[in-house]
């Protein structure tokens, strides 16, 4: 029950014993109240939100009290105490208390609990503390977290009459506001007091003598400060309120029938807040609210300062007299105040007696101006009874708290009982004090009185003169501040002046502070803004507070503020940032509300697992359905370029089957096999266009916890437009139809709507119940592509061990390359030991001599390599260091004939993973001679065994090998011993013979080169180490080029180029200088002497031409790769510029091919691949972009298809899967992704951009098609967004991105958000360039580095619009603003004008200018602003035909037009001033007080206008601060 209204009622199953309210903490923090009721062994919980619990607590207990660390509950056997310190933990003894003990007091906020001991017969105060638990296990689940202790902080011994259970407890405070606990023995009616502290004054613990029977704290007098009083049962049993020891008044309790229970009050209980519970003898208890404090806003000021200035004896005699008398409680304000005035005047012994008026005539008016005395008609005579000492402290007090209320708004209507009182007691001191009259007087317009003759001069403190002191440079300014208000301003001040005074008086002297700092900035534009606001801050003067100031003060405060709003520095306080009027930068720098609900606004945008958008009659789901709702119409607004991409990618609806005339003429069954023979062409292209789905679809779309996953039909049928679009299906049962052509492309679709998913919770992982409840009941290829894209994107981490079993239990090839890769995608370079145990069990060659032999596909064993490359990622561990050399080169257990390629490639891609980017940092390995083994890979020679870890074959696998009794020597040979054996290795000259294939003495490059390559160039990546490079120099001689296939130098010039990583450049000049004297310009027509002149000298054979042209395209597709990989995700123009040239020259090479007759140099496959590898790696440099020019170049590439089935120009299933990707990559997770560029990304991208296709759905023999959806490890979100700051919605806004490039050169780019944000390391500065938003400018090298970090986790900048400028969104090109900017700008400038002399208030003497400024001020807030305040100043001020209307209509277009709507306040307030001053000599008091405010705003701002013009301040500068 709160206030009389019932709250909650609970009930329980049990009888409860005791009840309190407590609360629990949770991560340090209280999680709410609850209401605990012990019964006789177990508690039950009720929670202010209806939770209800009910706990065992595991022994009897008879009593419970609350602490701040939990509930204690007392054992009935004496057993002890017992801590919950969570609502679901079990109770823990509570060390160092001994048993026996009562629970006397305690505080559900506190930690201190008082106890009596009944074997001591004493009160101990104890801490109840909680310290974490030590366990000697390192896991065990029966030691709590925390054990509970109890520390005494003092004892003190009670009479043996002390009865313990019968008396009553309470906090209170003395009259120095130390704590202490009373203590009412209730049976032996008496009444202590402990102090809690342990250093008691005097080192007594017991306060002084409290006369009376029980004692309890109640809030009352002090309920401001936090402090209790005491209420005391007399020993005549009334009531007593007390200060500590301190009588203030006598208090009488009514019963709800009026009837008095003075003389019958018992003892008083259960204390909360003011309210208490008084039992008496007749008439049972009742519950009864002491007396509160002043509520009158001048009385309480007035007695904040008195408490200051008054002794303490007179202080409580004040207070005495308050509660005496009819002060407190009074009826309403007004009343409070005339009695509080009443008390203060009888304190001060002043009879209360009306007050003459004298009105001066003429001749008495020049008397006193002559200082001629005229004491027969004004003479002051002091009342000899009136205590001078006593009136003059209020005096000051009352004048001290009339001038801090001139400078707050809210507290100018205090003036005038203020000024009666103080003038009343003026009045009674006498002449001493005349002088305080005549300032009064003037104050409120009255007739001034002439000051006695004999009167000495005293000055007056007069605070807004004191300001002006400050604005005009004088140095006595102090001498006119009271000296209430300057005490604290003093360097070595002996008061807080944050508190000093109430609250009245601590507003004033900040005012006073900020003015003396506003001034000594005032010549330095760029600085004094900031030294304002950052003071200001410090004083904790908010935006409210700055509003409350008189238009005297705020327009100059807000002008300096104003000076630094362009430009403000890095690094302030959030509130600052307000103060200036820049809530973009309080957002951006410091309100966590926003980051979160941010990120909850982008989850909120992107659709969902279900959503569909089907603009027109198609019901089939496709997987990009809801891509144009997450993209947006703010990322691509001028065009349909998302459409266009789905169209492109789309393949779950029939394919528009083309035929020509010639095609068409035959019969039905002719007709038929055309169309089928078209039909898988188009089959082709449709099958590969999922894996740029993925790309283009990643991590667009919520997944819904309640709903299946959607994998959207790979529909391989046609349609032809021509037969009202009837639908033709493939036939896959044909003779010559490839077997199980659907398989992997289903995979790569599953993977496609398996990348596309991501979850809404802050993890950002999809829970274990989903992607169990998703699993199949038979195993398909597609699950298997969904399987690896969950553990791309992290999802698979959730599953347990038997999760994953029951996966590979199935035996099903698609759905274990998919288990593997993902499980290990998801431990991504943690080195998870029960990963690593899985991925190996799939490794025959690594069983131990006594596994049973099993039979694994060599496409499982190739990505069980990978997968272990990815686990142990970056941590060059030398065990899988060496186990992975010695499966380079080594065939796979099993299946021999197929799969050797993928899996030597697997192995040496696997090595440069575990060995990323370490080179020769790596420790412990340069006795491996890492480098040495695989340039022996790379360039071929004399087969030499690596043995596994520890020396010996572990394997049946090793047994078979001719080679495995061979072993390296200790001595690694040197890099000549390869080529002459003479190392010391022993050699294998016999033949290897493994299963069915018969191979000599010499390392087979063919297999082993890629994956050495892979290896050597990921190891050394970015380590710009040229030694190593010079092991894959490109072949500059004929011998060269005979050991080198094309293909293979391919791969030699990006590895090269991965090491040597700042020298590659974005040019064509750089890809030309990549090529020897012998290769350059090998695609032209020479005439035979150039061709003589470029053969090497050393040759004696014939030039095979075939080989110079086939290895020089593949060096220029190498450095079109190369550029890519190096400028991935940077958007870097040149890059572009360069990559599309050289796509635009293989499509003119490849359109030359055959057209002379002759057989070609290059055939064309070779140059789809080529025109495949540049399409991909433009892409990945214009990732995420959806750049139009390159959509248009892979729009043309797609178009293009065979002419016939028997036709070969290079269009097979793997080149239309590069085309498809490059289209992916483009748009990269929907626009909002792109790549990065660290070394786990550029391996990921590396491994799936390889350039190595497949010709149809089932080739994996070179490469594991499930290898190319590894681009996922290198996507990040980096969709940068500039929010409005006012509505909170992504907007447009011109930006500048400069970011670092190599070497340290910079470089600039202007971009339109939403945009792509770059690497962070590239990051140097953003900045917000738009003329109709704010300009921010974060350069990061100047900022703390978290900055950068909240920016790439926030992905947005809070940006603020101009006051008279629109969104792009409404007006784009800007002519709507300028159009409302210039309609009735002449009108309204003629209606901004001072009201006439001659008019009365509502008079209308400009009809016209006044309509005119009307319109202006409505259009100026429709138009430009959504603010409520500005719409409602419109609707409520500029509405009407008076002038005074047509002014601030006309004030409101133009501080919208000049950007400052902060001063349109001022405006009004000047405008007001003005009147004030002309009607001031009506009869009207009101009118005469707020004209002599006006004087005083009036002269403060002429004084801060020639402190500018002194300043030196340019006239641009001087015009903001001042408008």
């Amino acid at each position: 029950r709160a206030g009389g209204v019932v709250r909650g009622r609970w009930s329980c199953e049990e009888k409860a014993t005791a009840a309190t309210r407590c609360a629990f903490k949770s991560d340090g923090e209280r999680r709410g109240w609850f209401w605990c009721a012990l019964h006789r062994d177990s508690f039950s919980l009720f929670g202010e939100n209806g939770e209800m619990r009910r706990m065992p607590i595991g022994f009897e207990a008879c009593a419970l009290a609350a602490t701040r660390e939990g509930v204690l509950f007392v054992a009935s056997d004496g057993g002890g105490v017992a801590l919950v310190a969570h609502a679901l933990d079990e109770p823990t003894p509570v060390e160092g208390l001994s048993d026996g003990v009562f629970v006397a007091w305690s505080d559900p906020q506190r930690s201190d609990v008082l106890f009596y001991a009944h074997s001591r017969r004493a009160l101990e105060l104890w801490t109840i503390t909680l310290v974490p638990a030590r366990s000697e296990t390192e896991f065990s689940d029966a030691v709590p977290e925390f054990v509970s202790r109890a520390d005494l902080r003092w004892s003190e011994g009670v009479g043996d009459d002390f009865a313990a259970d019968a008396a009553t407890y309470s906090l209170a405070h003395d009259e120095n506001g130390r704590e202490i606990i009373l203590v009412s023995d209730n049976a032996a009616q008496r009444v202590c007091g402990l102090y809690v502290d342990a250093d008691a004054p005097g080192g007594h613990r017991a306060s002084g003598a409290i006369e009376g029977t029980s004692a309890m704290g109640v809030s009352g007098t002090r309920k401001g400060d936090g402090m209790l009083d005491t209420l005391v049962v007399c020993v005549d049993g009334t009531l007593a309120l007390c200060i500590g020891t301190h009588l203030l008044c006598k208090l009488d309790a009514t019963t709800p029938d009026g009837e008095s229970t003075a003389g019958d009050v018992q003892f008083l209980s259960d204390s909360v807040g003011s309210g208490v519970t008084v039992h008496t003898s007749r008439r049972g208890s009742m519950r009864v609210r002491v007396p509160g404090s002043l509520a009158s806003p001048h009385a309480r000021a007035l007695f904040a300062v008195l408490r200051e200035v008054c002794s303490q004896d007179d202080f409580l005699d004040i207070l005495r007299r308050m509660y005496a008398s009819e002060c407190v409680g009074a009826d309403d304000a007004e009343a409070e105040w005339a009695y509080f005035v009443q008390v203060l005047q009888a304190w001060c012994e002043i009879a209360v007696k009306p007050r003459a008026v004298h009105e001066l005539d003429d001749w008495e008016f020049s008397q006193r101006l002559l200082k001629v005395g005229v004491d027969s008609l004004s003479a002051r005579t002091s009342d000899s009874n009136v205590n001078a000492t006593r009136a003059s402290v209020v005096l000051d007090a009352v004048h001290t708290i009339y001038e801090a209320s001139k400078v707050d708004l809210l507290t100018r209507c205090m003036l005038k009982p203020l000024r009666e009182f103080a003038m009343s007691l003026v009045d009674a001191i006498g002449t001493t004090r005349e002088a305080y009259a005549d300032y009064y007087a003037r104050d409120s317009g009255a007739s001034i009185a002439p000051l006695s003759v004999a009167a000495a001069p005293l000055q007056v403190p007069d605070l807004l003169r004191a300001v002006e002191g400050i604005f005009t440079g004088q140095s006595d300014f102090h001498t006119l501040v009271p000296p209430l208000i300057l005490a604290g301003l003093e360097e070595n001040a002996h008061v807080d002046a944050n508190i000093f005074g109430g609250d009245v008086v601590v507003r004033a002297r900040r005012v006073v502070k900020l003015c003396h700092v506003s001034t000594l900035g005032a010549t330095n534009s760029s600085t004094s803004g900031g030294a304002l606001a950052c003071a200001m801050v410090d004083m904790g003067f908010t935006l409210e507070d700055l509003e409350r100031l008189p238009p005297g003060l705020s327009l100059p405060f807000h002008g300096i503020l104003r000076r630094c709003r362009d430009s403000p520095a890095n690094g302030w306080p959030v509130e600052a940032y307000k103060l200036i009027g820049r809530q973009d930068l309080a957002l951006m720098h410091g309100d966590d509300d926003f980051i979160r609900d941010e990120r909850q606004r982008r989850v909120s945008r992107a659709p969902a697992a279900t959503t569909r958008i089907q603009p027109d009659s198609a019901s089939v789901s496709d997987g990009l359905e809801h891509l144009e709702e997450f993209v947006g119409p703010l990322r691509f607004p001028r065009d349909y370029r998302i459409r266009e991409l789905r169209s492109i990618l789309s393949t779950a609806t029939p394919v528009p089957i083309q035929l020509d005339e010639t095609e068409g003429a035959g019969g039905d069954a002719e007709q038929g096999s055309q169309q089928q023979s078209k039909l898988w062409l188009l089959a082709a292209r449709t099958a590969a266009m999922p894996v740029g789905r993925g790309a283009a679809s990643l991590g667009t779309v919520i997944a819904k916890p309640t709903e299946a996953l959607l994998v959207p039909t790979l529909c391989l049928a046609g349609c032809l437009p021509t037969q009202q679009y009837a639908v033709v299906n493939l036939d896959l049962t044909a003779a010559d139809a490839p077997k199980d052509f659907v398989n992997w492309p289903e995979f790569h679709n599953g993977a496609a709507a398996g990348l596309a998913l991501r979850s809404d919770d802050d993890s950002g992982k999809l829970t274990r119940a989903w992607i169990v409840f998703n699993r199949p009941k038979l195993p398909t290829f597609s699950h298997a592509g969904v399987l690896m894209a969950f553990g791309l994107n992290g999802h698979l981490s959730s599953l347990t061990a038997t999760d994953l079993y029951r996966y590979l239990a199935q035996e099903h090839e698609a759905t274990t390359v998919g288990t593997l890769l993902g499980v290990a995608a998801s431990k991504l370079g943690t080195g998870d030991s029960a990963t690593s145990r899985m991925c190996f069990l799939h490794l025959p060659t690594r069983h131990p001599m006594s596994f049973p032999e099993i039979e694994l596909p060599s496409l499982v064993q190739s990505c069980a390599l990978l997968s272990v490359g990815l686990l142990y990622q970056g941590t060059a561990q030398r065990l899988i260091v060496e186990t992975l050399l010695s499966e380079l080169g080594k065939s796979p257990e099993g299946d021999v004939i197929n799969g050797r390629e993928c899996y030597a490639l697997s192995a040496g891609i696997a090595l440069g993973l575990v060995t990323l980017g370490r080179g020769h940092s790596a420790s412990g390995l340069s006795d491996l001679h890492i480098a040495e083994r695989l340039r022996h890979f790379i360039v071929g020679g004399v087969a030499r065994h690596v043995p596994p870890p520890g020396g010996v074959p572990s394997s049946s696998a090793a047994r078979k090998s001719t080679s495995g009794a061979a072993g390296w020597q200790e001595s690694y040979p040197s890099d000549d011993a390869w080529t002459n054996s003479t190392g010391g290795v022993v050699e294998d000259q016999t033949a290897s013979v493994d299963g069915y294939i018969l191979e000599g003495s010499m390392v087979n490059v063919d297999l082993s080169a890629p994956g050495a390559i892979m290896a050597l160039g990921l190891m050394y990546l970015k380590t710009n180490d040229a030694s190593v490079s010079a092991h894959l120099e490109i072949p500059s001689t004929h011998y060269g080029l005979d050991d080198a296939r094309p293909d293979y130098v391919m791969l030699r010039v990006v590895a090269k180029s991965l090491i040597m990583w700042d020298t590659v450049e974005p040019s064509a000049s750089w890809i030309e200088g990549l090529l020897p004297p012998l290769l350059r310009d090998a695609m032209d027509v020479k005439s035979p002497e150039e061709q003589e002149a470029q053969n090497d000298s050393s040759w004696l054979g014939e030039a095979d031409r075939e080989a110079i042209a086939q290895t020089y395209v593949n060096v220029l597709a190498g450095g079109c790769m190369s550029i890519g990989l190096r400028f991935a995700g940077s958007s870097n123009p040149d890059a572009s510029a360069t990559l599309r040239h050289y796509a635009f020259k293989f499509l003119e090479w490849k359109k030359k091919v055959g057209q002379d007759g002759g057989e070609p140099l290059v055939n064309k496959s070779m140059l789809e691949t080529c025109i495949g590898i540049v399409a991909m790696a433009l892409s990945c440099v214009m990732a995420g972009t959806g750049d139009l020019p390159t959509l248009r170049l892979l729009r043309h590439l797609r178009s293009r298809m065979e002419t016939s089935a028997s036709a070969n120009t290079g269009l097979t299933y793997g080149a239309h899967m590069a085309i498809g990707l490059a289209n992916g990559f483009l748009f990269l997770g929907g626009g909002a992704q792109t790549f990065s560029t660290d070394d786990a990304s550029i391996a990921a991208l590396l491994i799936s951009m390889f350039p190595r296709f497949p010709s149809d759905p089932n080739d994996n023999r070179w490469y594991c098609q499930a290898y190319r959806h590894l681009y996922a490890l290198a996507a990040k979100d980096r969709l940068l967004h500039t929010i409005d700051a006012t509505t909170l919605q992504p907007v447009s806004s011109p930006v500048e991105i400069t970011t670092v490039i190599s070497q340290g050169k910079e470089t600039t780019m202007q971009l339109i958000t939403p945009c792509l944000l770059p690497d962070p390391a590239a990051l140097a500065s953003i900045k917000i360039i738009s003329p109709r938003y704010w300009s921010i400018h974060l350069d990061f090298a100047l900022m703390h580095a978290d900055t950068k970090d909240a920016l790439y986790k926030r992905r947005n900048i809070p940006i603020q619009r101009h006051t008279a400028a629109l969104s792009y969104e409404i007006d784009r090109t800007g002519a709507k603003a300028q159009l409302a900017t210039a309609l009735h700008a002449a009108g309204a400038r003629a209606a901004l004008k001072p009201p006439s002399a001659e008019a009365s208030i509502d008079h209308n003497t400009a009809p016209v200018a006044n309509a005119t400024a009307a319109r202006a001020g409505r259009d100026a807030v429709d138009v430009f602003t959504s603010d409520a305040v500005l719409l409602a100043f419109a609707r409520h001020m500029g509405d009407g035909a008076s002038d005074r209307a047509g002014f601030t209509a006309a004030a409101l277009r133009e501080c919208m037009h000049r950007e400052v709507p902060d001063a349109l306040r001022t405006y009004v307030d000047m405008y007001a001033s003005c009147e004030a001053l002309i009607h001031s000599t009506e009869n009207s008091e009101a009118r005469a007080n707020a004209a002599a405010l006006a004087v005083n705003d009036l002269r403060l701002l002429s004084a801060f206008s020639e402190l500018l013009k002194k300043s030196g301040l340019d006239e641009h500068d001087v015009e903001t601060t001042f408008p």
